[in-house]
């Protein structure tokens, strides 16, 4: 399966995914913190993929999404 499948099925199995650096429970930049603690505050249940742990999502996401 492309890395360019994978997201899309990550995105469509997950009402609400955050792609972020780290994990909720330990992340690894401001932008995942603040993301991360905003959807916990919304007591929702969210994946997380996390980017640094596969290179390939990281760089293929923004094609996908449209992402700058």
């Amino acid at each position: 399966m492309s890395i360019e499948n994978e997201i899309k099925e990550q995105i469509e199995a997950n009402p609400i995914l955050l792609y972020m650096k780290g994990s909720p429970d330990s992340p690894q930049c401001g932008f995942s913190s603040r993301a991360s603690q905003l959807l916990i505050s919304c007591g929702k249940p969210f994946s997380f993929v996390d980017i640094l742990t596969n290179p390939e999502i990281r760089t293929t996401l923004p094609s996908v999404s449209d992402w700058p």
